[in-house]
């Protein structure tokens, strides 16, 4: 496999990807905001009385509230990923009964992941003519 590097105005591009420091500032407040995530999370427990602040408590506390941080991340990373996927869509679609013209209208949808339930958005049409809903090619996205 051959890699082709080139040099352009906004720093060093792979495959079309620009590799500059846009990607290191993103991974460093990523890192950053995760570390605080994980300090509130440790001061909310302990504020509610989950973990105890005296003595030891048992390993499987701990690791049960870490696992609640990262269920709640993946519920939001599902989300908006699911939200920017729907609005990058066509707009319109045909009725899959008439072949029909159809406007496509975000209507929010609740599902439950291996994380959890997620609201997404999914596009919705609406047929005058046949006067039913669908929802075009929801399988295209893994639903």
């Amino acid at each position: 496999m051959h890699v082709l590097w080139m040099f352009g105005e906004q720093g060093f591009h792979l495959g079309g990807m620009i590799m500059d420091d846009r990607l290191e500032q993103l991974r460093a407040e990523f890192e950053e905001t995760s570390r605080r995530t994980a300090e509130l999370k440790v001061e909310l427990d302990l504020a509610q009385g989950k973990v105890p602040r005296e003595g030891v408590p048992h390993y499987m506390l701990i690791e049960e509230a870490a696992h609640e941080v990262g269920q709640m991340v993946s519920r939001m990373a599902q989300e908006i990923h699911m939200n920017e996927l729907a609005a990058r869509q066509v707009s319109v679609a045909h009725c899959p009964s008439c072949g029909s013209r159809c406007d496509l209208v975000p209507k929010k949808r609740g599902i439950t992941s291996g994380d959890g339930p997620v609201e997404l958005q999914e596009l919705k049409g609406h047929c005058s003519v046949c006067r039913r809903d669908f929802f075009p090619d929801a399988g295209s996205v893994g639903i």
